[in-house]
C-alpha cells in the first residue's frame, strides 16, 4: 500500500536532527512513496542545504514546498496535505527519529482496520 509522509520545517530546527530524521524515514522497511517536505519559511543556510541535498538526491520522492514566510505549523500542515498523493499519510516532525519498521507497522494496523477507521481529508 503506498504512503505518503508529511514534514513541516522551519528555522528552529537543527539541521543534524533534521538529517537524522530523514535517513530515518528514508531507511524505512516500507518505504514512503511519496515525502511531502514544507519550509515553513526562511531557514538558515546549514539547514537549507540539508534540505536541498535531499530533494536533489531524492526528486521522484520529496515534494518540495518552500514557503517565504513563516505561516505556523498548522498552516504548513494544512498546506502540505493538499500535495500528498496518497490517501494514508504519516505525520513526522522534523526532529523525529523513527524506528526502521514503524511505517510497516502503520500501514499492516491500517490494512487490518480498514473498515473501522473514519478519516477525513479535503
Amino acid at each position: 500500500m503506498k504512503f505518503s509522509v508529511l514534514i513541516s520545517v522551519y528555522k528552529n530546527e537543527k539541521a543534524e536532527y533534521f538529517k537524522q530524521s530523514l535517513d530515518s524515514i528514508l531507511n524505512q522497511t516500507a518505504v514512503p512513496e511519496q515525502i511531502v517536505l514544507v519550509r515553513d519559511g526562511l531557514v538558515y543556510s546549514e539547514l537549507q542545504t540539508v534540505i536541498d541535498d535531499y530533494v536533489d538526491k531524492y526528486p521522484d520522492i520529496f515534494t518540495y514546498l518552500p514557503l517565504e514566510e513563516n505561516g505556523g505549523l498548522g498552516n504548513a500542515l494544512r498546506l502540505g496535505l493538499t500535495y500528498c498523493r496518497n490517501e494514508i499519510v504519516a505525520r513526522m516532525d522534523s526532529d523525529d527519529i523513527s524506528l526502521p519498521d514503524r511505517c510497516e507497522k502503520e500501514v499492516k494496523l491500517f490494512e487490518k482496520n480498514i473498515g473501522t477507521i473514519v478519516y477525513l481529508r479535503q
